[in-house]
């Protein structure tokens, strides 16, 4: 069978495909390996992939994921796993390609991801080219669940939220103030916490406030992340994914509007996609490293 993953900061979707096209999907924590030790990416492979998949039949597995541009990285990853699994060829790629693969196949375009983390990218229908790095939420990460998750946080602590807002915002931030700046600075999943603040605009896209803020953080996306590409790059429209972009897509695509911007195509998740790219090419591959193995 043959492995695609797409990686997050968050959580990682799995699909295996065997050589008749059945599937078996399986969810597991996030792989970012600027995020998880390389103890914690073993742990996560042995105890929640593990029951749900036999190893040793992979033979091909084509990881996106989170923090998988840079080589060191990267490699780190790719090790972890090559020593699960076994006997595959492993190709560990960033969760833009992966992303791109999804929205395009293989045609040209503008791609971004809009989740808890945030990046763009322009695709040539094989390979990426980012001008522009994203930085993670500290430094960049324009219009991500994560930063959109710290402006609701930052104005509910300093009650620049309206009043009638706080109330309804209060229970997802129960600590002490200390004690969220010492998760917000010093815990290991701060992308997470921060982006699970960014839910509290579920059900409220209609309400001024939360309106404002997130074309505020769009709006600085669009400048910071997809304007720098330019006219040519972004006459063929842009395709986005990730659940933020999903889910308050309305107010994206207003905001895209007032920067010149067109959007093509939204989805939630790349998973679906990316079946739809591999699952013609199963019977082959499988059929390659029969051949090899012999």
């Amino acid at each position: 069978m043959i492995g695609i993953a797409d990686s997050g900061s968050t959580k990682t979707e799995w699909c295996f495909l065997n050589e008749a096209g059945e599937e078996k999907r399986v969810l597991t924590a996030g792989l970012n390996p600027y995020m998880r030790s390389k103890e914690e990416i073993r742990d996560c492979l042995e105890k929640d992939l593990y029951p749900f998949i036999d190893n040793a039949k992979v033979k091909y597995l084509f990881f996106y994921g989170s923090g998988c541009a840079l080589s060191e990285k990267k490699l780190e990853l790719y090790l972890e796993l090559q020593d699960f699994f076994r006997h595959a060829d492993i190709n560990v790629e960033s969760d833009l390609q992966g992303a791109a693969i999804a929205l395009c196949g293989n045609h040209p375009g503008m791609v971004a991801i809009l989740g808890t983390g945030a990046a763009a990218c322009w695709f040539d229908g094989e390979r990426i080219e980012q001008k522009v790095p994203s930085l993670g939420f500290v430094l960049g990460d324009e219009g991500s669940g994560a930063r959109i998750g710290a402006h609701f946080l930052a104005d509910y602590l300093r009650g620049g939220m309206p009043e009638a807002l706080q109330a309804e915002f209060a229970p997802l931030c129960p600590l002490p103030l200390h004690e969220i700046i010492d998760t917000v600075y010093h815990g290991q999943d701060t992308g997470r916490f921060l982006g699970e603040m960014a839910a509290f605009a579920s059900g409220r896209y209609q309400n001024e406030y939360v309106r404002e803020v997130l074309a505020d953080e769009f709006g600085r996306f669009f400048q910071k992340q997809v304007s720098p590409y330019g006219a040519t790059a972004l006459s063929k429209g842009l395709n986005i994914l990730g659940s933020t972009a999903f889910y308050a897509q309305s107010i994206l695509k207003e905001t895209a509007r007032q920067n010149g911007i067109e959007i093509r195509h939204i989805l939630k998740s790349p998973m679906d996609g990316l079946v739809a790219y591999f699952k013609p090419q199963v019977e082959d591959l499988l059929r390659k490293s029969c051949f090899e193995e012999d």
